[in-house]
């Protein structure tokens, strides 16, 4: 008997390949999509991945796109924004109020969410179950392309058993296996070498406990800090803690292997010892933790020459991935199933849009790595990070968030016509990239004074959110244009106030300053 064709066969069932499956089954429901995964369901809630963070592109795909608002609400933690603290040239060892503060006082109005992986993937898979095939416990032994489709040769784990899953379009979202990607020697150098190391331990993390004073406590009066995606930085690299909802602390260590040693960090109890030095309060807390799990990863920034192609796609790791740093990899799942939706559901009609998206999500790619490359070494002056902060989420809501809450990141027609637009934008950005880089060559360690840089200050941020929310689609063109004069606006008063911290003027509050609003 000869072996049944699925329509679209996903390899990989994490985040990025069940999401894709559900996202398939929503748009075209009479799809028959199977599922392979190496795992077996359900996964450890604190499954063994760097991503708990997600920011409003990757929130609104979750929870509107796919309909997960439930459960996100129900079983993940809302998250209380990116939260920097910055020290000075002196250790802080008694009170985290002495530390510079980049952060809101309020959340913003765009949910986002900290996710245990595990637990939502878990959510995902059950779900699928229901409505299409999902092959866990399976490993791919090889993928086989053809003018008739693809053969997957698969092995069931516990049975030990070899078949042949056959399909018409195929999805690799296998992560850091990439099957495709090393099939084809598509992999592409970004120049970013840098080095991750994170760890998962029992018990949550609040740093509100770290200072008693009362100011200082109820200027952040949304949420408890604890919520937020907490870093602390410093020349070279930054530090992430992150509450998860299954009782856990996710602690993470970013950093350019030139300026930090990998040797000194590389074990959880090196990495106390190291923390002693550099951020002590950060040190005495973590120190003597149940470490449930590690992780280290080099050069872990992955370039692709080919994402998409005539009857297969890529989506996660698979790939591209730039940096941790603004939680970006969940956005890139969400663009990279918006376009192999968008390819699957126009078949042999799809002609040229292949070319089209794959331009589109590299122009991503590339502006998303420009906002890390050569820029580790400035992450220790509080103020070269408030200025660009300030660029990075202007630029990223008004513009790469506009075109994917307003859907139009898929339409080729609308991309086509505003193409000088968005050329203006990136030209504008990279611009302001390349002089972030330069600043942060000469950046001296800066901060540790006890400022306070409010985002909910910045009445620019709440208009692009706004707008975000409750933009109308068929005036997404004029919204970009105006946003992008708004950017030019940003950019001309960023570029007098680096001039300014470069001569030793330290940054003004946030409410005080020209140009956001």
């Amino acid at each position: 008997m000869q072996t049944p064709i699925h329509d679209v066969g996903i390899v990989g069932g994490g985040m990025a390949g069940l999401t894709l499956a559900r996202q398939l089954r929503q748009r075209l429901p009479a799809l028959d999509v199977a599922v392979i995964e190496h795992r077996r369901f359900p996964v450890p809630e604190g499954t063994h991945k760097v991503g708990e963070s997600t920011v409003e592109i990757a929130a609104h795909y979750l929870s509107h796109d796919l309909g997960l608002q439930e459960h996100l609400q129900a079983a993940q933690l809302s998250k209380f924004g990116l939260r920097l603290f910055c020290r000075g040239q002196a250790p802080i060892r008694d009170d985290l109020a002495q530390y510079d503060e980049i952060g809101a006082s309020v959340a913003l109005p765009i949910p986002t969410y900290q996710l245990d992986r595990g637990r939502l993937e878990n959510h995902l898979a059950a779900s699928w179950r229901g409505c299409g095939e999902l092959h866990d416990g399976t490993t791919v032994r090889a993928i086989e392309s053809g003018d008739d489709g693809h053969r997957i040769v698969v092995r069931d784990v516990g049975a030990g058993i070899e078949r042949t899953v056959r399909c018409r379009y195929l999805v690799d979202a296998s992560g850091r296996r990439a099957w495709l990607r090393r099939a084809q020697q598509s992999s592409r150098s970004v120049r970013h070498d840098q080095q991750a190391v994170w760890f998962r331990v029992a018990g949550l993390t609040d740093v509100d406990a770290w200072s008693t004073d009362d100011a200082w406590l109820k200027r952040c009066h949304g949420r408890p800090r604890l919520f937020s995606t907490n870093h602390f930085t410093g020349p070279g690299y930054w530090l992430w803690l992150i509450p998860l909802a299954s009782g856990m602390t996710s602690i993470g260590l970013v950093f350019d292997p030139r300026r930090v040693c990998s040797a000194h960090v590389r074990t959880y109890d090196g990495l106390v010892r190291w923390l002693a030095q550099e951020h002590p309060l950060v040190a005495a807390d973590i120190a003597g933790r149940d470490v449930l799990d590690r992780h280290a990863i080099a050069d872990y920034a992955i370039g692709n020459k080919r994402v998409f192609g005539e009857n297969w796609a890529t989506a996660g790791d698979a790939g591209v991935f730039t940096d941790p740093f603004y939680s970006p990899g969940g956005d890139f799942i969400a663009l990279a199933n918006g376009y192999a939706t968008a390819l699957i559901a126009a078949g042999s009609q799809a002609g040229g849009r292949v070319r089209d998206f794959e331009r589109y999500y590299q122009s991503f790619f590339i502006s998303t790595l420009a906002i890390f490359r050569n820029q580790y070494a400035g992450f220790g002056n509080g103020d070269l990070m408030v200025a660009k902060t300030l660029w990075d989420y202007a630029y990223y809501w008004g513009i790469l968030s506009k075109l994917f809450f307003s859907g139009v990141f898929v339409d080729t027609s609308f991309m086509a016509a505003h193409e000088p637009l968005l050329r203006r934008a990136n030209v504008l950005h990279a611009g302001m990239q390349r002089l972030f880089r330069q600043v942060a060559k000469s950046a001296t360690r800066a901060g540790g004074q006890g400022r306070f840089y409010d985002y909910t200050a910045v009445p620019l941020f709440h208009r692009f959110q706004q707008d975000l929310l409750h933009g109308d689609r068929a005036a997404a063109g004029v919204q970009l244009q105006h946003n992008v004069g708004s950017l030019e606006t940003v950019a001309s008063s960023l570029r007098c106030l680096l001039g300014g911290t470069m001569a030793g003027k330290r940054f003004r509050p946030l409410d005080q300053l020209a140009g956001f609003e």
